[in-house]
């Protein structure tokens, strides 16, 4: 039977459980990090950790737990489970009333998506829709807005959508982040009204050497104006774009191939300690 870690306890996957009656998940007051396991390593755990305890603090969800036993106990999931190829998830899930009854799940939600090669090579169709998250640099429990978001990528037959505020600028995917490029310049949302995710981490530290970074708001208005546009995940890495709404991108993504060449070297070489 698959294993899960409730507070740091390892047991059976059908004894992680919550009460109906819990008023952190009542009130969505919980956040959580989805983490990849590859060949029986775990992506940037470290990342994924420390996110965790930012959501939480900046929700004001207070806790017991500390970042380096989570981390111990990520690897005893794997271990136990013998995970090769696998999507983690920690849910941390707080107490409203300050008493102390705060829960920590850690467990495997299946399998990795792997995405097509034609993907990567001729891009892929993305759809936008008004919204904003309430909390947007907290990774939260509060998953109806994209959950509505993505139904209607699906029924668009779209990879994601992109969420744009009232004032039409551009934020993020409901499972990605968004960039930009002209010229020799990425741009990306500004990291205060977006999750900042794990994959655009990297990007923004890969990218340093070959690129200008800028933080700046980029309007659906605007968006022709580029030469390429791409999205990020920790399961799809570097994703292009071909098209946005009824706007197509007729480009050979040279540079976001760039991009996507970067981020493998540097996860080879985090992860696999390829050199």
């Amino acid at each position: 039977m698959p294993k899960a870690i409730l507070n740091g306890q390892l047991i059976d996957e059908s004894e992680a459980k919550i009460s109906i009656a819990d008023k952190g998940y009542f009130f969505d007051f919980a956040v959580y990090s989805s983490l990849k396991v590859v060949q029986g390593k775990i992506f940037f755990p470290e990342y994924h950790v420390e996110r965790l305890f930012e959501s939480a603090r900046l929700i004001g969800l207070e806790h017991k737990f500390k970042q380096d036993e989570v981390g111990q106990w990520l690897g005893q999931l794997a271990a136990a489970d013998n995970l090769k190829d696998a999507l983690l998830r920690i849910v941390l899930v707080g107490d409203p009333d300050n008493k102390g009854g705060e829960k920590l799940f850690i467990f495997s939600v299946g399998g990795l998506t792997f995405y097509p090669d034609k993907f990567y090579k001729q891009g892929v169709k993305v759809i936008t829709y008004q919204g904003e998250r309430r909390v947007p640099q907290s990774k939260t429990k509060d998953l109806l807005m994209s959950f509505m978001a993505y139904r209607e990528a699906k029924r668009q037959d779209a990879l994601d959508a992109i969420l744009v505020d009232r004032h039409g600028n551009i934020l993020e995917g409901t499972r990605t982040n968004f960039f930009a490029i002209k010229n020799k310049t990425i741009f990306t949302p500004p990291a205060d009204k977006i999750l900042g995710g794990i994959a655009r981490k990297i990007i923004l530290e890969v990218a340093t050497n070959y690129f200008e970074i800028k933080e700046a708001d980029i309007t659906l208005k605007g968006i022709k104006d580029f030469d390429e546009i791409f999205i990020s995940s920790t399961s799809m890495n570097v994703m292009p774009v071909r098209q946005i709404d009824n706007i197509i991108f007729e480009t050979n993504f040279e540079k976001t191939r760039l991009v996507g060449k970067l981020f493998k070297e540097f996860y080879d070489r985090e992860v696999f300690g390829k050199k």
